[in-house]
């Protein structure tokens, strides 16, 4: 069977005859689109599938576990924000620390989560040598728990004034 170049280099190693007929599509199919939009490097494909820390079944695990973190986190956080907006009864001044709650936990989720992720799973580092973007996801991380921690405080410190006033 005759492969094209760029999948005769994809493969590698690999004997065509080990390969599926819905391997052999997939892999023309990508290897069509991403010779149209400039080439792919395969060597850099194979560089990070050998980056990995992780194998097998623990990054599986990993994955799901962190995907249903991700999810359950993004609807819930989302749930709360849009309860608040849509019902003009709930717009009320002790909301907006619940507000600031859920929006610091939604780029807990959406953000920092994903690069944690990024962080445990490969070897090394799989974004660059450039420092801007080591420093944005410590920055990231480290401003969503902060504003986190603040808000929850302000909601024990209020919840505490309420409850002072009530009594006395």
């Amino acid at each position: 069977m005759s492969l094209p170049p760029s999948m005769a280099m994809f493969l590698g190693d690999r004997q065509v005859s080990e390969m599926n007929a819905s391997d052999l599509n997939l892999s023309r199919n990508l290897s069509v689109l991403w010779n149209t939009s400039g080439g792919l490097n395969f060597d850099l494909i194979l560089k990070f599938e050998r980056n990995l820390r992780l194998d097998g079944a623990l990054l599986a695990a990993l994955l799901l576990v962190y995907g249903a973190v991700i999810t359950v986190g993004v609807a819930g956080n989302s749930l709360v924000v849009l309860a608040v907006i849509r019902k003009p009864a709930m717009r009320t001044a002790r909301n907006v620390f619940i507000i600031n709650l859920a929006i610091s936990d939604l780029v807990l989720c959406l953000a920092t989560t994903p690069l944690t992720l990024l962080e445990i799973v490969p070897q090394y580092w799989p974004l660059g040598d450039t420092p801007f973007l080591c420093k944005l996801v410590g920055t990231l991380q480290a401003t969503s728990i902060f504003v986190s921690t603040i808000s929850i405080t302000a909601i024990a410190l209020d919840r505490y004034h309420v409850s002072e006033n009530s009594f006395g």
